[in-house]
């Protein structure tokens, strides 16, 4: 009897194992394939994703479907790498100081963000982000981040910065944030004109410099917040690596762009937040009317509307007058080969989680962008701005398994990006409903 039940244990569990395995191997099958790599679309692709990587990825016809894969079908849909969102800051935008990050960084996944670059992130709470996320089938994006933002007494309104005065000080908060296990580092170089008729304090150029420099010493990024021409000309001489903001006071210029192409920098045009700050209330009427999944109430709208919303933004006159300029500045910036990444600034008041990354892709659209460029803007750029490229960013064999099953096409309008049958993260399937739930 004991032989008999150990040979049926052997049985059940050798069946439990193998049915494991197969569900470790999915195929996608059916869909058009838009890897984000810049190839042609391909139709009626596989996709084998083996454990959370992709095993292959392309035409039916050259490749073997696992007899033991979990077969997905996905005729007439289109699969896409997963989007990121690289300047959101995990808060729904609507003034709420209730802890919310894991929760929104769950939201943010069912619009399809399967990374996240997360700029001045409280250390604390980034490693707790970082433990929950970093499990393949965890239900959140990818976190990665600065921590605190660098920069000068007075010169943010985050309550958690770094504020050094002097090179040495500035080394030594470069060294804590290496340690700490950042990605990169946010330097603050902003007078907050833009939408503030008191000017803001700037810190000292020397600890820029040494802000940067120390940065790269350490092996790591430089990214740093200045929308305006010659504060951002300030900083690429001193080595950024990508600005958090586009330019909005003035046309870009050739010493600009010289500038941005030696340092190879990037440019996150965060035009969600000046459109939010420049007219809330239209901004909050046009968030409105895509949510369709009213993920937000209508009192948060009707709050977003009113002249209370936005009251500290006293220039906001400024940022209005000025968003033509903003959207030339980045077809200018991408007339120049420049690489373009996709960020929001969600979680200031007014740009609202989920929605704004959506609707920051159409307002590229709206600037002159092919659908094809937005695609790579909140793709692979965004994956080699982090140096990532080699894991995340296209549907392409050896890559992370993070991609989106579209149900229209994103090439024909950027707008059916909202149209997600399923979110994969990881090789782990999500009903984007049920992340909502």
């Amino acid at each position: 009897m004991k032989h008999w039940r150990a040979a049926l244990t052997i049985i059940l569990l050798s069946t439990f194992a193998s049915h494991v395995r197969s569900q470790e191997i999915k195929a996608i099958t059916g869909a058009t394939l838009i890897d984000g790599a810049g190839r042609a679309p391909v139709k009626d692709a596989v996709i084998i994703i083996e454990g959370a990587r992709i095993k292959q990825a392309g035409a039916k016809n050259k490749i073997k479907i696992p007899k033991e894969a979990m077969v997905i079908d996905a005729r007439g849909k289109f699969v896409v790498p997963g989007l990121a969102d690289m300047h959101n800051h995990l808060l729904d935008g609507t003034l709420s100081r209730r802890p919310q990050a894991l929760t929104n960084a769950r939201r943010l996944l069912a619009f399809g963000v399967t990374t996240v670059f997360y700029p001045n992130a409280n250390l604390q709470l980034l490693a707790r982000l970082k433990q929950e996320a970093a499990v393949d089938n965890a239900p959140y994006p990818r976190v990665f981040s600065t921590g605190p933002i660098v920069t000068v007494k007075g010169g943010s309104l985050s309550p958690d910065f770094r504020s050094p005065e002097t090179p040495d000080e500035a080394r030594a908060v470069v060294k804590e944030l290496k340690d700490a296990g950042v990605e990169a580092i946010k330097l603050g170089y902003d007078d907050n004109t833009w939408a503030m008729k008191t000017a803001s304090p700037l810190m000292k150029t020397d600890v820029v410099a040494a802000v940067i420099a120390e940065a790269h010493q350490q092996g790591l990024k430089a990214f740093v917040h200045a929308p305006m021409l010659e504060q951002a000309k300030i900083v690429l001489r001193a080595g950024a690596d990508g600005l958090m903001h586009g330019v909005i006071d003035r046309p870009v210029d050739g010493e600009f762009i010289a500038l941005m192409k030696k340092n190879r920098a990037v440019y996150v045009s965060t035009l969600a937040l000046f459109e939010n700050v420049g007219d809330t209330a239209a901004w909050a009427r046009r968030q409105a009317a895509y949510d369709e999944r009213k993920l937000y109430p209508s009192s948060v709208y009707d709050f977003l509307s009113s002249p209370n919303a936005a009251s500290f933004l006293n220039n906001a006159g400024f940022t209005k007058e000025h968003l033509p300029v903003l959207r030339a500045n980045l077809k200018q910036v991408y007339s120049a080969g420049i690489p373009l990444v996709i960020g929001t600034d969600t979680g200031f008041p007014g740009v609202l989680l989920g929605v704004a990354s959506h609707l920051e892709m159409l307002l590229h659209a709206e600037a002159g962008l092919k659908n094809d460029a937005i695609i790579r803007a909140t793709t692979i750029n965004a994956a080699r701005m982090i140096g990532l490229e080699k894991d995340l960013g296209t549907v392409e064999a050896g890559k992370f398994a993070d991609l989106l099953i579209l149900d229209a096409n994103p090439l024909d309008d950027i707008r059916n990006i909202k149209h997600i049958h399923r979110v994969v993260k990881g090789g782990a399937v999500f009903d984007p409903a049920e992340l909502l739930d």
